[in-house]
């Protein structure tokens, strides 16, 4: 069984045992084969994505090469998971392996049950490959961070819609703490510690995200989290609670 890592770190293992992947084209290489499963990927396009300043003939030789340090790390199970001939290579998971990120983008941000929606935005350990900054490497490093805010956004309304405030406020502080000035984060915080009978915990919410703002921006809140704050303050949490959507 392959269990692979790509979220935050870079980590594979076979049958729980780590695999030593010394080579950073390797290991560039195997992370795209696992990102793209069961698709035949022709030769001269992985020479020239990966090796792009190399002429043909270095670039289809690099490729070999590396195909042969992926055979080598993953040892005797590689043959069923590997098949290449002269033209395409193709990578098959095998029955019990593991990715994260397929298990992040496992479920859809709304036809799902809140618990399940809470394991997906668990898997996400962190941004895709880093230290790696291939094109191919930003673009789905991107994508995947938007889907992460998308979904952990859904899921702050969700927990919200069902008083688990407890939850909110670690997921919300888990939003701000990996970066960015996420506002619906700020508002999920402020609202939960609402629901939770502290108001001044609120108001220092309101004021962390002022601030942060400022510093990092030069800017205000958004009129969405000032009316959320001047809500709270004048006792509407239920009607802000009330417009969530319902919780399934």
């Amino acid at each position: 069984m392959l269990q692979a890592r790509l979220l935050g770190q870079y980590e594979i293992r076979i049958d729980g045992k780590p695999v030593v992947i010394s080579s950073r084209p390797t290991q560039s290489l195997l992370a795209f084969l696992l990102l793209h499963p069961n698709r035949s990927h022709r030769r001269e396009n992985l020479a020239g994505q990966f090796w792009p300043d190399s002429s043909e003939s270095n670039a289809r030789s690099n490729l070999r090469h590396e195909l042969w340090r992926i055979r080598k790390a993953l040892g005797p199970g590689t043959a069923a998971r590997m098949e290449s001939d002269d033209l395409v290579v193709t990578y098959h998971p095998q029955p019990g392996d593991q990715l994260d990120v397929d298990s992040f983008e496992a479920c859809s941000d709304d036809e799902t049950s809140t618990d399940a929606l809470l394991l997906a935005v668990s898997a996400y350990g962190g941004d895709l490959l880093p230290g790696f900054y291939e094109e191919w490497v930003i673009l789905e490093r991107e994508r995947l961070r938007a889907a992460y805010e998308r979904k952990l956004g859904r899921l702050l309304d969700r927990l919200l819609a069902e008083r688990r405030w407890n939850e909110v406020l670690e997921w919300g502080e888990r939003w701000v703490a990996s970066g960015g000035i996420p506002e619906p984060a700020y508002r999920a915080l402020m609202l939960a510690h609402a629901g939770l009978g502290n108001l001044a915990g609120a108001a220092t919410q309101y004021q962390r995200c002022v601030e942060a703002l400022n510093r990092e921006l030069g800017v205000e809140p958004s009129e969405r989290t000032r009316k959320v704050f001047e809500q709270i303050r004048d006792g509407g949490v239920e009607i802000i609670l009330s417009t969530l959507p319902a919780p399934t």
